[in-house]
């Protein structure tokens, strides 16, 4: 009769027990993603890829199956829960019913886009009610004002943010969100509904391993939003981070966002939404993530009523 060498042992022990702190990290993560913010920069990317989660959980499941553990097994089962606890309620957001009043699209333009008039013709053709453009250079803030002037007269743009809209625009102001140069903007667009304030922002890059602007950006946000007393407001724009981001937590928190995947970064193969449209006082009809138009994220489109 054979028994597993002493060596052998200690080596399966030393794989459960590795397996399991990742597991036991993962449930954790998932219940309680505000505990991502001690990890900075990362965490703002491990909770941007948190829907992914349970892809993760093969090899562990693997693992737990190879080893007979039934430690393994148990926290397999209890991250399948936290992620489904975690995860499932944003997909499946129920839309409200009724036909939207006003639609609202977000689009990273692409600084290196080689046919932004062909992207911004793309967007046009969809019929949105509002555009809003991020990522916009001298050449393709023109090319966009050339294209959109006919459907849509008013605009208002501040250096590498613009909206252009059906009606009217009025209280345009920049916003510098904490930088020295401006990246959003703020605008009251009369709409069916009333005035609803519009917030047109592009967030900093993430930047692993290095001091970056952007949880500045999300807080000088987020108080902004907070300190505005409009009855129906709307934050759209390029993001840099998932719906699971802790950097976006404060925001989301006082803010709504329609359900569903709806990955838009990179274009051509999408594993996470880099780019949202959240809203104060609105109800989401529709939340949809358009065709790779050109630029390398995905546009977003949201009716409201």
């Amino acid at each position: 009769m054979s028994h597993p060498s002493p060596r052998r042992g200690l080596g399966r022990s030393v794989v459960i027990v590795g397996v399991g702190i990742v597991l036991a990290a993962g449930i954790l993560v998932l219940l309680v993603p505000s505990v991502l913010a001690i990890l900075g920069s990362a965490g703002s990317v491990i909770g941007s890829l948190l829907p992914w989660g349970l892809v993760g959980l093969v090899p562990a499941v693997g693992v737990a199956i190879a080893a007979r553990s039934k430690l393994l097994t148990v926290l397999s089962g209890a991250f399948t829960i936290a992620w489904a606890v975690a995860v499932v309620p944003s997909v499946l957001t129920p839309a409200a019913t009724g036909d939207a009043r006003l639609t609202v699209l977000t689009q990273n333009l692409e600084a290196s886009n080689e046919d932004p008039s062909a992207t911004v013709r793309a967007l046009a053709a969809r019929g949105p009610d509002v555009i809003a453009l991020e990522e916009l250079t001298q050449t393709s803030g023109a090319t966009a004002s050339d294209v959109l002037a006919s459907a849509y007269p008013h605009h208002y743009r501040v250096g590498s943010v613009g909206v252009w809209s059906r009606t009217t625009l009025s209280d345009g102001e920049p916003l510098t969100l904490s930088l020295d140069w401006k990246r959003a903007l703020r605008v009251t667009v009369s709409t069916d509904l009333g005035d609803v304030r519009l917030y047109v922002v592009h967030v900093d890059s993430l930047r692993l391993g290095a001091e970056d602007a952007r949880p500045a950006m999300l807080r000088s946000l987020a108080a902004e939003v907070r300190a505005d007393t409009s009855d129906r407001l709307v934050v759209a724009g390029d993001f840099n981070g998932g719906s699971f981001d802790p950097a976006m937590r404060p925001l989301r928190g006082m803010l709504d966002e329609g359900g569903g995947w709806g990955f838009t970064w990179p274009a051509q193969a999408p594993v996470v939404r880099l780019d949202h449209i959240l809203v104060r006082g609105l109800q989401t009809t529709s939340t949809e993530v358009l065709p790779a138009d050109g630029s390398d994220h995905r546009g977003m489109l949201s009716g409201f009523r």
